[in-house]
């Protein structure tokens, strides 16, 4: 018989002894996650997701990542993001979303302070990782007394493990190409809705149209036009499956003052049109969906 003993104290993660809770697990196979879940934002929560198989492409924050299995990527409170498979390797992942999460010395809700990388390259630990969100997915979904308890704290040892992960691996970004581009795409996020060209972009933020062009598609893999086409069909994604509004209204709220023009484009990045796509997710007797991966299949914490 070999023991082995706890060598040391630890401070605890969690500012004040706040326990984060947990919202959701889901559970995405890839017939799920062919349809792309456009550019979004949650500004309530934070959402962590690993992929079990597979290949995807997702912007986070404005850049562009592929991403493979073991991978953990982390989507920090009002952090955009745009999620996709990689059509030649189908993906599976868990997700899961978190409220009152507060570390000391970051934004509620964030598990990653400004310019770390939100992907995580998780060979060493990717088992650990798929393990713990695979006892919090059977944990919700059999519920069990008790079931609510063990996930929680099942959500605190994957968290305390992602923070240990994230300080050994931090790697800030100062170079002026990626400054400058992460102010072009703040601009744009800020006014996606709005009607613009890039030649007003361009004069507004006082740079050359070439060079804004060339520096954004460099940071974000998406050339501007590109991009807020992309961002205006993500919220509309978001509010055809949590609002009442009518197409006609959403694709006005996100800058479509022609809803056939609206319906055309969502129809062509999303693969099937807005009233259709509302149907699909929000009229099978499902709960109300909330964010991105969770229109998939989402099975809810009762706390």
């Amino acid at each position: 018989m070999v023991q082995s003993f706890v060598k040391k104290k630890f401070i605890p993660t969690f500012e004040n002894g706040r326990s984060p809770k947990l919202l959701y697990v889901c559970k995405a196979e890839a017939d799920h996650t062919k349809l792309p879940c456009v550019m979004h934002v949650h500004q309530d929560r934070l959402e962590i997701l690993y992929i079990r198989q597979g290949r995807g492409i997702h912007t986070i924050g404005g850049r562009q990542y592929h991403t493979k299995q073991g991978d953990v990527l982390i989507y920090n409170s009002g952090v955009i993001h745009d999620e996709r498979t990689n059509p030649e390797a189908e993906m599976s992942v868990y997700s899961c979303g978190i409220s009152d999460l507060k570390l000391e010395g970051m934004r509620e809700n964030c598990l990653l302070p400004d310019g770390a990388s939100p992907v995580l390259f998780s060979d060493a630990f990717s088992q650990d990782i798929e393990n713990l969100f695979c006892m919090m997915y059977s944990q919700i979904c059999s519920e069990n007394a008790g079931a609510e308890e063990i996930s929680h704290h099942l959500l605190q040892a994957l968290i305390v493990m992602l923070v240990k992960q994230i300080n050994r691996s931090i790697d800030m970004e100062e170079d002026k190409e990626v400054i400058l581009g992460e102010r072009i795409r703040r601009y744009i996020d800020d006014h996606y809705s709005e009607n613009h060209t890039l030649e007003s972009i361009s004069e507004t933020l006082n740079i050359s149209l070439s060079y804004l062009c060339h520096i954004f598609k460099e940071t974000t893999g998406y050339a501007p036009m590109q991009y807020i086409m992309r961002r205006r069909i993500g919220e509309a994604q978001s509010l055809l499956i949590n609002t009442q509004y009518s197409a006609t209204q959403i694709a006005s709220m996100v800058g479509y003052n022609n809803s056939n023009y609206f319906n055309t484009i969502f129809t062509r990045i999303v693969g099937m049109s807005p009233i259709k796509y509302r149907k699909c997710w929000v009229d099978q007797n499902s709960p109300k969906r909330i964010s991105s991966i969770d229109i998939n299949e989402i099975v809810f914490s009762k706390n």
